[in-house]
């Protein structure tokens, strides 16, 4: 039997020398050890998730602030809002005003500043089945090949 301490001399016993304390206390160690681990991993997960929340709070808070000082700024030098002039919709067939002004902008760029005029705009119609330039490119671009 031995008399001095040596870690894993428990290893070495055979048959009844082996007491069942020594076991016991394995158990117990090993099982405490992996509790004390599983403890603390959900200590620092509800610790993170407080500060989460904290942190949240907080923003949100500040957020509202700056947005209230926004619109108190804004309500101070905006002019009375007159409301917007309704577009006419797509589905009757004609072009809304925003697109035919963004049309316009990219001729004018594209003529280099040379005076040029637009007599009319209209939409292109294409056999059914048939795809539009931008569909077709893309098609073009994702099968070509290597």
């Amino acid at each position: 039997m031995l008399t001095t301490f040596m870690p894993f001399a428990f290893a070495a016993q055979t048959g009844t020398e082996l007491s069942d304390s020594k076991g016991m206390l394995m158990a117990v160690v090993t099982s405490a050890g992996i509790i004390i681990v599983f403890v603390i991993l959900l200590l620092l997960i509800f610790i993170f998730y407080a500060y989460g929340g904290i942190f949240r709070s907080v923003t949100a808070s500040r957020q509202k602030k700056a947005d209230a000082r926004k619109a108190a700024e804004a309500e101070k030098t905006a002019p009375p809002s007159v409301p917007a002039p309704q577009s006419p919709a797509p589905d009757d067939g004609e072009i809304p005003g925003e697109i035919i002004a963004v049309i316009a902008a990219a001729v004018a760029a594209v003529s280099g500043g040379k005076s040029c005029r637009i007599k009319k705009i209209s939409r292109s119609q294409r056999p059914s089945g048939q795809r539009s330039s931008w569909a077709a490119a893309g098609v073009y671009e994702n099968t070509r090949p290597f």
